[in-house]
């Protein structure tokens, strides 16, 4: 704890003495600074190493308040930029800086000591995987109702064909009440059309061989479920054998949710070509979802501090901009970029941290430096 303590008001002593260093030289002309890598909260007015790590100091490149000239043209952003203090109804310039954060000039050698890295702002074909556990079906219930489907519809052709009316209206209705209870249980118009074309039911529900397919329940949580439909393709993996991946796909998904799991039971139809999988076998899974194609970025460049979200744009030259930005939706590692970054920007994926923290020092030095009269 007495630690911490001094680690706190030497903190307070450097800006303030920052701030004194800054204020003077006013007069004096422009004095240079020094500041640890690691520890930017730590300023001297002389070249050494770092009190706190012993590393060597560096040079403190001059607090600025906008981009380099030169830069990318600004875009108007929005007239409402959420958690901005002051902005509602206004226009937003792209560019606009945080108050509390300015652009700041790293060095290639420091740059290379924090491990700057960046990434492009671009359009990505995006989405999301949802894994969930899930059993090898025996499922003896859909196989009877796949039964009763088409024994009552066998039986409405041979009514049919014989100009039994009264076998007719006992045969559609059986085939109706069949056909309820199979969308009950998920299928689709579709597949249940495709069931008309069959002579009996799916034998793979109560036993599948080599080379048979296989039917795997997954329990899919409301949450996820936004992110799954039928003919999504599916990986599934077999705890006894984790390496090995066997491809199926969503064929069913049940339209009622479990009231006490809060979950969706999700069929998945897999190839058994080797015989792997055995009714009542837990399995994983993993279902996969194609969204659509949006400007994102990765979720590493975004900064969230509660109210707002804050990347850190890569200029060039060594000057990094702190932006506002305003993200839609997370699919899977990006984040869909609504307002506040163009296209073909690159921003800061890595290092972020040490570079805001270094930004939001020489902000606060400047202010104090403005309010400070020597």
């Amino acid at each position: 704890m007495k630690n911490k303590k001094a680690i706190i008001l030497l903190a307070v002593l450097a800006l303030i003495a920052g701030a004194l260093f800054i204020s003077c030289s006013k007069k004096s002309g422009e004095k240079q600074l020094w500041t640890c890598p690691m520890h930017p909260y730590y300023i001297s007015d002389k070249p050494g190493d770092c009190p706190i790590c012993g590393m060597k100091l560096v040079k403190v490149e001059p607090a600025l308040s906008k981009a380099p000239a030169g830069g990318q043209a600004d875009e108007n952003m929005s007239a409402d930029m959420p958690g901005m203090p002051g902005m509602k109804g206004a226009v937003v310039q792209k560019s606009a800086i945080p108050a509390d954060r300015v652009v700041v000039k790293i060095d290639p050698e420091k740059q290379q000591l924090i491990n700057v890295r960046t990434d492009i702002v671009t359009k990505r074909s995006l989405g999301n995987t949802v894994f969930a556990t899930a059993v090898v079906a025996y499922d003896p219930e859909l196989y009877y109702t796949q039964q009763q489907f088409i024994s009552a519809l066998l039986s409405l052709r041979q009514a049919q064909a014989t100009g039994d009316d009264s076998g007719t209206a006992s045969a559609k209705e059986n085939l109706s009440s069949a056909e309820t209870r199979l969308k009950v249980m998920g299928l689709s118009d579709q597949q249940i059309s495709e069931l008309k074309t069959k002579a009996e039911p799916d034998k793979s529900l109560l036993i599948s061989g080599n080379g048979d397919s296989a039917w795997v329940y997954a329990q899919v949580y409301q949450d996820d479920l936004k992110y799954v439909h039928r003919g999504a393709e599916a990986e599934v993996t077999l705890s006894s054998a984790p390496n090995t991946v066997y491809e199926g796909k969503v064929v069913a998904i049940d339209p009622a949710l479990n009231p006490e799991t809060r979950s969706v039971r999700v069929r998945i139809l897999v190839k058994n070509t080797e015989g792997a999988f055995k009714p009542e076998m837990y399995v994983n899974v993993s279902i996969k979802s194609a969204t659509g194609s949006f400007l994102s970025v990765p979720e590493e460049a975004v900064m969230d501090t509660g109210s707002r979200q804050i990347a850190f744009v890569d200029k060039g030259d060594g000057y990094f901009e702190p932006r506002y930005v305003v993200l839609g939706a997370k699919i899977g590692g990006f984040y869909v970029v609504q307002l506040g970054l163009a296209e073909g920007e690159k921003v800061v994926t890595n290092a972020n941290f040490l570079i805001d923290s270094e930004s939001q020092l020489k902000a606060a030095i400047g202010q104090m430096s403005q309010g400070h009269k020597h």
